[in-house]
């Protein structure tokens, strides 16, 4: 098999970048075999230790190189008045792929102190740059470690330095390599704003169908920007349009982590005013977790990038009817919701927001609790008196039939409080457990972390329609039972309480069905063991080993039978509800 002839590539890259023809061909430098790469490393020859200079090659046939004392020595002509890219050192042959962390290094010297640009550059048109920064030489050899993340995949990629616009003299290069690093959690822009989304909901005191819409508007933003920059998978609302200069002196692209930083910082700040100063403080440690090769144009026009996202995606949502601000006047017979602590109906109306993805919210609305025609036809039934004594018997605040383990699942999976990241930010807390667990990359989580979102906001939509737009909306059972008997539901100062809408369906539960449905699509797989954690003050600390995504979720919704807040047909129906959400939305949006 012939050599690869890096001069034809060259050229076409120079003359299809300029629209010129070269002053000059590519000179072709000592015809030896290439050395073998280092494991990991990108970079064929990187060490000079086999005295060969090939793959390396020059631009200019006035620019030399040789190997001199294992170091590559390049002397160049006087360039003084011309461009950067006038006179090239490069390296073929190597790919790079989008959102993948590498790290470029090398050590430098020069006879006189000077500058060098190096750049880790498209072969082919538009030609822009992964990495692009200026270095300070001088006549000690230093040592130069920059990271960054590749914001596309490109298969023929070029590891550039760039001498022009400089008098003439020598540089010596050595130990050059250009190896893709391990995904690290701590560096990842999705799994950040999450956290910051998190935090927020803790003490914020807003209902789980809020958060849940709150939540789908940030993650499909970061997931907008990301696909936007890298042009990897499906956007959710907008793939905003990244165009480039087209010229060797501005081809920077954007930066990846800046374009999710800012659609993430953007929607937070218009979702949470009073939180901005907690935000700003966010956007802060964001920049510190960026990779240390970004320079200040890709900084700039990956923040572009991540505002267009931002505001596409608030936009469109401005007038979902999540702000419907009719009142709810409760049925008022037997088995008819009703306050239980004096507090209105919550979110009455969140049954006719605009879904995320589904048609409607209706679209998968289940069955009337055990199949009844109205409030008299379901207190007559005999599922209905079962399903009130298993609370009656399990969910109480003195029952003694509740095993401790029952106990603990009551409360490992509550999260009503305010103090806490509600049933969604444990839902959003499982999914990132699992994702370092099998250690998924920007892409992978600003994907997954999307279609979770999407599938818990429609769940929410999905859950109010079936307690509110139905025939029955279900009272909830201390209301059935009674004579004193209290829920095991309480505050942190052991008062019990019931949350303030109706219990058919469980909300608890088809979020959790929805998001075993999406992770289970995700993986394509159900046998993801992983451990579980709580934010609840009544379980700090507790950590629950699950076999599996359907497990979770069935613990989920069991665990509010044992809490005394919901009855078994709750549960059942609010899984199946769930799961159908889920599985529709991982067919149907944020395609790979």
């Amino acid at each position: 098999m012939s050599p690869p002839n890096p001069g034809r590539r060259l050229r076409r890259l120079l003359s299809l970048v300029l629209t010129v023809a070269l002053a000059s061909t590519l000179t072709a430098l000592v015809p030896h075999a290439p050395a073998a790469a280092a494991a990991g490393n990108l970079i064929l020859n990187g060490t000079f230790d086999n005295g060969s200079t090939e793959p390396w090659w020059t631009r200019l046939s006035s620019t030399s190189t040789t190997v001199n004392a294992g170091q590559l020595r390049i002397r160049t002509s006087n360039t003084v008045g011309k461009p950067v890219w006038e006179d090239l050192v490069g390296h073929f042959e190597f790919g790079v792929t989008a959102a993948q962390p590498y790290r470029v290094q090398f050590d430098a010297s020069a006879d006189v102190g000077r500058d060098v640009r190096v750049s880790v550059s498209r072969v082919d048109t538009p030609f822009t740059s992964a990495f692009d920064q200026t270095v300070a030489l001088t006549s000690t050899s230093r040592r130069f470690t920059f990271d960054f993340t590749s914001p596309f995949g490109d298969p023929k990629a070029v590891l550039l330095f760039h001498l022009g616009a400089h008098a003439a003299s020598t540089i010596r290069l050595d130990n050059i390599s250009l190896t893709p690093l391990a995904v690290d959690p701590a560096t990842d822009p999705v799994l950040h704003w999450n956290n910051t989304l998190l935090n927020a909901f803790k003490g914020m005191d807003l209902p789980p169908t809020v958060l849940s819409r709150h939540a789908a508007i940030l993650h499909a933003a970061m997931q907008d920007a990301a696909v936007s920059v890298t042009g990897v998978g499906d956007p959710y609302r907008v793939r905003v349009p990244v165009s480039y200069p087209g010229t060797m002196d501005d081809v920077v692209a954007p930066s990846l982590h800046a374009a999710i930083d800012r659609a993430a910082f953007d929607v937070l700040v218009a979702l949470y005013p009073s939180r901005r100063t907690a935000f700003d403080a966010a956007y802060v440690a964001a920049g510190s977790r960026r990779p240390s090769g970004l320079n200040a144009a890709e900084v700039t026009r990956g923040e572009t990038v991540g505002a267009a996202a931002a505001a596409a995606n608030l936009q469109a949502r401005a007038n979902d009817g999540a702000t419907n601000p009719a009142g709810y006047a409760p049925d008022g017979v037997d088995g008819a919701w009703r306050p239980t602590d004096g507090k209105p109906a919550v979110s009455p109306n969140w049954g006719r927001v605009t879904p995320f993805a589904l048609s409607a919210g209706d679209q998968f609305r289940p069955g009337p609790p055990a199949g009844a025609a109205s409030y008299a036809d379901l207190l007559g039934r005999d599922e209905y008196r079962r399903n009130v004594q298993e609370v009656r018997d399990y969910g109480g605040t003195t029952s003694s039939l509740r095993t401790a383990e029952q106990t603990q699942i009551a409360y490992f999976w509550a999260n009503d409080l305010p103090a806490t990241y509600r049933p969604p930010g444990q839902l959003f807390a499982h999914t990132r457990i699992v994702s370092e667990q099998r250690k998924l990359g920007i892409l992978a989580n600003a994907r997954l972390f999307g279609l979770v979102a999407l599938a818990l906001a429609d769940a929410a939509i999905a859950a109010w329609d079936a307690k509110y737009l139905t025939a029955i909306d279900l009272w909830r059972p201390e209301s059935a039972i009674g004579n004193g008997w209290q829920p095991l539901s309480q505050d942190e100062a052991g008062v019990s309480f019931s949350p303030p809408f109706p219990a058919y369906v469980s909300g608890h539960a088809t979020f959790a069905g929805a998001w075993a449905a999406v992770l289970k699509g995700f993986f394509g797989t159900n046998a993801i063991a992983f451990d579980a954690t709580t934010d609840d003050p009544h379980a700090r600390g507790v950590v629950r080993h699950m076999s599996g995504f359907d497990e979770a979720a069935r613990e989920n919704a069991l665990s509010r039978i044992y809490l005394g807040v919901h009855y078994r047909f709750d549960a059942e129906a609010g899984i199946a509800t769930g799961n159908a959400v889920g599985a529709y939305v991982v067919a149907n949006r944020l395609r790979p």
